[in-house]
């Protein structure tokens, strides 16, 4: 997409995320972002049939799974609680934290969205009125009003305290995202912070790498080692998805520990095609759905 047609539909895109309809706003954030039309008459790509999801399927009445203190009840009735990260506390305000009482390390994780969170290395060397004030930022968003995904329009805003956890021999936890349709995964995004940014890259079921296109700037060209548990993340996902045309299933592996992170039902908001271009049709292909 050239300049001068990148700034109309930035400028139509930031237009209609004030004025216009869940629908406009989404076809022009889709052109945007992809410089091609979204489908919803005749979905054919994976994206397509995301957002066909967000407008025909995945309402509001599904809150519970992406809630992240809800989804828990979801996960431990379909695995247990063995795979569920531990709990300090959930919080309705900021000002209810009581961070005395909370550990050196912690997450503060807000229920009612994607990204709002804050992660507590070391609580005598941070100042916990800059954290406040960030969780209040994150409390007064509707994550809906972001992308128009209906299916976070009336989640809770509510502050989870969860135990920290690292990893052996790195900083960065690495997130297994499993793509998976009809209760079958099918594809995992791999997601990690690399040489000063976080990147990604796909891997099928074997953990064999499935190199993109054209090198994108968010490539991740490290090789991850297989996880020794693989089978049971995918076994995991499998269970935890077995209820939806397609979500993707996010998980940690920590000490050869598979924790739950959380489900996503629109991969990227649905706005954004996968970089390594046949997925887009493969994946789409996958869900059975028709207009």
């Amino acid at each position: 997409m050239h300049f001068f047609k990148r700034k109309y539909y930035q400028l139509k895109v930031n237009y209609l995320n004030q004025f216009g309809t869940d629908k406009q706003f989404v076809k022009a954030a889709y052109k945007l972002k992809n410089d091609k039309p979204l489908n919803l008459n005749k979905p054919i790509e994976f994206t397509e049939k995301l957002q066909w999801l967000n407008f025909y399927k995945y309402s509001e009445d599904y809150k519970m799974y992406v809630d992240k203190y809800e989804v828990r009840s979801y996960v431990e009735k379909k695995l247990g609680k063995g795979y569920l990260n531990e709990i300090i506390g959930v919080y309705d305000a900021v000002e209810d934290l009581d961070f005395k009482s909370f550990p050196n390390q912690f997450a503060l994780k807000c229920t009612h969205g994607s990204g709002y969170n804050v992660i507590v290395k070391d609580k005598k060397a941070t100042d916990l009125e800059v954290v406040k004030q960030q969780l209040k930022s994150f409390m007064s968003r509707n994550y809906y009003n972001k992308y128009r995904e209906r299916i976070y329009k009336h989640v809770q805003p509510r502050i989870l305290v969860e135990k920290y956890l690292d990893q052996l021999e790195s900083d960065y936890i690495i997130d297994y995202k499993f793509f998976c349709v009809n209760g079958k995964p099918k594809l995992i995004y791999v997601k990690t912070f690399y040489d000063g940014a976080y990147r990604n890259c796909y891997y099928n079921l074997n953990w064999e790498k499935i190199c993109p296109d054209l090198i994108h700037k968010n490539y991740l060209n490290k090789d991850i080692p297989k996880p020794e548990n693989l089978n049971e993340m995918i076994a995991v996902a499998e269970k935890l998805s077995s209820e939806f045309y397609f979500v993707r299933v996010d998980l940690y592996s920590i000490k050869n520990k598979i924790y739950f992170g959380e489900l996503t039902f629109f991969h990227l908001a649905g706005l954004q095609r996968l970089t390594v271009d046949r997925l887009n049709k493969e994946l789409g292909d996958l869900i059975p759905i028709s207009a």
